[in-house]
């Protein structure tokens, strides 16, 4: 019995001995091997387009800027200068979502030179006028009494008694406080900035124009690049006598938002010398640019002559 057993142990030992380089020869069939990817010629090249408009809306920042000896006094005139100016600039047509504050600002400025009048921000006071002599009594005729006396010459008042002038301040307080504007309506652009000034703003800059919405200048500047691009890929395939084949890769820069163009047209058609600030509303242009990757096939294009 014992000898039976062995027998048949070294037997299934045997079998799969034989078997294993059978299987390991059928794997070895059945997967076939990665052939190596081919090398796929490309061409890279940017296209670019850029578009003009005409804007449709203006931005510009306006305010004050007062000075005076004390905070209190400073602060309490910018106060009041900044309501006049945004009761007109309310009473121009602009909504009160187009008006917002974009500075606030105390500052000490030290200024020895700096006259009373100056650092109280009112005007200059006119110049003292001396005042007239007193008027002589009408001398007698001749002949007719003796003669009236003259009243005597006022003496100066002593050097050292006249009022002493009062010092110039060692500093002053000088506050800001500047709005960011929208004027949607392009042909109130100056009268706008007029009414500003008129109600006390002195501190106008930044006047800019642009597009409320950019996307559709956007998606026509994207048009033109990618043409743009496909012209001078297709170009220089035919120079090196190959042929375009799919699109491998694309991407996108921005190269630039929204400028001021030197095309100009005023705002509102032309202004005479007696209706306000002329403001030149212009165009705005937007150019954007793209790398676009095509792959070349071996196919040659039409021969060159």
């Amino acid at each position: 019995m014992k000898n039976q057993r062995s027998l048949s142990r070294a037997c299934l030992a045997g079998l799969m001995l034989s078997v294993t380089p059978l299987l390991a020869a059928c794997a070895a069939q059945a997967t076939p091997p990665v052939a190596a990817a081919p090398e796929i010629n490309t061409i890279t090249v940017v296209g670019r387009g850029d578009v003009s408009a005409r804007p449709d809306v203006a931005r510009a920042q306006m305010g004050i800027e007062v000075m005076a000896p004390t905070v209190h006094e400073a602060t309490r005139l910018a106060a009041a200068r900044m309501t006049e100016i945004l009761a007109a600039l309310k009473n121009a047509g602009l909504a009160e979502k187009d008006i917002q504050t974009s500075n606030y600002s105390i500052q000490l400025v030290r200024q020895p030179d700096v006259p009373p009048w100056m650092a109280t921000g009112h005007a200059q006071p006119a110049p003292a006028v001396a005042p007239a002599a007193p008027a002589t009594a009408p001398a007698a005729p001749a002949g007719r009494g003796p003669k009236a006396p003259q009243p005597p010459a006022p003496k100066p008042p002593p050097a050292d008694l006249a009022p002493a002038a009062p010092p110039p301040p060692t500093h002053v307080y000088q506050v800001s406080n500047t709005v960011m504007v929208v004027i949607r309506n392009l042909d109130q652009v100056g009268a706008v900035l007029d009414a500003a000034v008129a109600a006390g703003a002195n501190n106008v800059w930044g006047v800019s124009f642009g597009l409320d919405d950019t996307d559709p200048l956007e998606a026509r500047a994207r048009e033109k690049a990618i043409a743009d691009a496909r012209a001078r890929a297709g170009a220089l395939a035919r120079l090196q006598g190959v042929s375009l084949g799919p699109v491998v890769s694309i991407s996108e820069v921005v190269e630039q938002g929204p400028i001021y163009a030197p095309r100009a047209a005023l705002a509102s058609g032309g202004y005479s010398a007696d209706m306000g600030t002329p403001v030149s509303a212009g165009e705005v242009s937007f150019g954007t640019q793209v790398k676009v990757v095509y792959a070349l096939e071996s196919a040659p294009a039409s021969p060159r002559k």
